[in-house]
């Protein structure tokens, strides 16, 4: 299984990169890389925006991660779809792939086991937090051509909600929060 880390967005609401904002004493992309390793054996991390940044991090992650590597997506402005088209193509079509974000602090090694439990070979499992689905989203290779259009600004939501027969829903009692805007650094003390 591979984790694929969309980290691509200016964070335009936030007024700052949020890959690079630290909690808990790591960046967020760290974070969120080490998250993935706890469950993936490779990892492939979207950029597009505050690249710099963001490369220092994974270089410095790979000398622990040999199988982190990441992908440049040209038109990142175009949306959360274009990264996750873009981060697809770079993993073998063999592979599930966990979906995940940069910015949702209130992950822990316990929700990613979770979902990895319920890994099958049909459906994609869809994480939901007190009814907010969202990342992580484990999509297995068989449902992967379903994405070879993918482009834009079409998230992860368009696919669950337009199949629904092909998505499993693992419940989670934790409160979506996620770092979009001021108000959300303020409550997570970044």
């Amino acid at each position: 299984m591979t984790g694929l880390i969309l980290a691509a967005g200016a964070s335009s609401r936030l007024g700052e990169a949020k890959q690079v904002l630290v909690y808990q004493g790591q960046s967020l992309l760290e974070r969120s890389i080490r998250l993935s390793f706890s469950v993936c054996k490779e990892v492939v991390v979207c950029l597009g925006a505050e690249v710099e940044q963001s490369i220092c991090i994974i270089e410095n992650l790979q000398k622990e991660f040999m199988s982190l590597s990441y992908v440049l997506v040209e038109n990142w402005d175009k949306g959360m779809g274009e990264s996750l088209a873009v981060g697809l193509r770079a993993i073998d079509q063999n592979k599930d792939v966990l979906v995940l974000l940069c910015d949702l602090p209130f992950l822990t090694n316990a929700h990613m086991k979770n979902i990895i439990s319920l890994a099958n070979t049909e459906r994609a499992i869809v994480a939901s937090f007190q009814g907010v689905n969202s990342p992580p989203v484990l999509i297995p290779s068989s449902l992967r051509p379903l994405f070879k259009a993918w482009s834009g600004d079409q998230g992860l939501g368009k696919f669950w909600r337009q199949n629904p027969m092909l998505c499993e829903i693992i419940h989670f009692s934790d409160k979506f929060r996620d770092v979009d805007v001021p108000e959300d650094r303020e409550y997570w003390g970044i």
